[in-house]
């Protein structure tokens, strides 16, 4: 087990080859030789080299659950697919990253990544991103569009609305289409069309920095929502001003840990829970939890309604990560949700942050559906359930290959009703009780529900 006692923007200045020389694992950590080019910014490399050497640190722990030898395990015909990642990947891609040409990596990327601060309590204002691909299905959408850039709540702290265009038929095919086209003349809507810029058709598109996103905070959504209201919203939005390096959302999931890891993990039970890293052994085995989303314990979040810094647009495109992303677009459940919140994890050195999506007791949006919730699934549906067990081993799939490449996973949300009145231990179960907070809950907000003038 990693804890996470330094600030991912402080290096260590390890170098962890004087430790284990017979290791071909072990990557230089140095941020003053690692990435070879004088003009990547010192912030950069020492998030890479803190994601390093708790790879390195954990892979030293595994050595004495079982030997290194079974770090060799050939996944490529599990579950039936042969889109897996390699037991302690991170290494061997940031050693591929540090030996090649310096003015190729600047030529071929020619970005500079810098982390966010643990807050960023002066931005009063948001980009929100939607993904679409069909021209037919676009309703939705753009009612939800017209609402937050027209209605006054809204239109006070989004600043822009942005569509990225992932289909192969132009957006203009249908009246809908047109419409939507046409709403960016009057409204701060733009069009991003990465097909047309040489990019495959890729979930991924969504996190490229290439948007040129003038905000610091994103708002995420599908083209389908789910939707929230306005009230749920801004206690998102304010939790993030206060948590701006972690990634925040309203739909959350549990991974559950293998017998091994429940016993680490217990070790530091007294410690806060979303600050610690717990290793993924060669012999661990995750299980991805998909009966509910979670308040507490949660290790990624979905999407829609999801809240991220902008600055990790970087990250996430960074050639060290483009193995990873290969492996989001030839995996059967193409999962860039689990990879960008794994990815994120990793860099800011902590778990997601959890936001009601429901406030007042409000009626359960109707965008928010068993289509959204069950990841296109109908659960009820006969002979469902055959395709609901293959669902759930692939989904445990994907969280098992994005632990084993990094060596770790993150410990789990810390719910919106930590500390407070309404964190309740039922059964051994942290829960907040209601699930779904009222106004006057949320411990960032007011009573009122607007913004308390202390941040963080």
């Amino acid at each position: 087990m990693v804890m996470e006692s330094m600030s991912p923007n402080t290096s260590t200045g390890t170098d962890f080859s004087s430790k284990d020389a017979s290791n071909k694992n072990i990557v230089q950590t140095n941020p003053d030789t690692q990435f070879g080019s004088a003009d990547r910014s010192s912030s950069e490399t020492a998030a890479f080299a803190s994601v390093v050497n708790r790879a390195v640190l954990n892979q030293q722990q595994c050595k004495s659950v079982r030997p290194s030898a079974a770090e060799e395990t050939d996944y490529s015909k599990l579950n039936n697919h042969t889109a897996h990642l390699k037991q302690w990947g991170i290494l061997d891609a940031v050693r591929t990253y540090q030996q090649s040409d310096p003015t190729s990596k600047k030529n071929k990327y020619p970005y500079q990544c810098q982390l966010p601060p643990e807050n960023e309590c002066q931005e009063d204002h948001f980009t929100v991103v939607f993904m679409a691909y069909n021209p037919d299905r676009l309703q939705k959408m753009m009612t939800q569009i017209k609402i937050m850039l027209s209605q006054s709540d809204f239109s006070k702290i989004v600043a822009e609305v942005i569509v990225v265009w992932n289909g192969e038929r132009h957006i203009d095919e249908t009246d809908l289409g047109k419409k939507l086209v046409e709403l960016g003349q009057t409204l701060p809507l733009r069009i991003s069309y990465p097909l047309k810029a040489g990019f495959p058709n890729d979930l991924m598109n969504r996190y490229h920095p290439r948007l040129q996103v003038k905000t610091k905070a994103i708002m995420y959504y599908d083209d389908d929502g789910p939707f929230y209201s306005f009230l749920a919203v801004l206690g998102g939005f304010e939790l993030w001003k206060r948590n701006s390096n972690a990634q925040i959302g309203a739909m959350a999931r549990k991974i559950d840990l293998g017998p091994r890891q429940t016993d680490e993990s217990n070790t530091v039970s007294n410690e806060p829970g979303d600050r610690y890293f717990v290793s993924q052994c060669p012999t661990d085995e995750v299980h991805y939890n998909y009966n509910s989303f979670a308040n507490f314990g949660a290790r990624m979040v979905l999407p829609s309604g999801s809240f991220l810094h902008s600055n990790y647009l970087c990250f996430l495109w960074h050639p060290i990560f483009d193995e990873i992303r290969t492996y989001v677009k030839q995996h059967p459940v193409n999962p860039d949700d689990g990879t960008v919140s794994m990815i994120v994890s990793q860099l800011a050195g902590r778990a997601p942050k959890v936001y009601p999506r429901r406030i007042n007791n409000q009626q359960q949006p109707t965008t928010e559906g068993r289509r959204r919730l069950m990841d296109g699934i109908n659960w009820d549906a006969k002979g469902a359930h055959d395709k609901k067990m293959n669902w759930g081993r692939l989904r445990s799939d994907v969280a098992n290959s994005l632990a084993r490449y990094f060596g770790s996973i993150n410990s789990g949300s810390l719910g919106w009703c930590y500390g407070t009145q309404y964190h309740i231990t039922k059964k051994k179960e942290e829960l907040c009780d209601p699930e779904m907070a009222r106004v006057g809950m949320l411990p960032w907000l007011k009573l009122d529900h607007t913004a308390r003038d202390t941040c963080p």
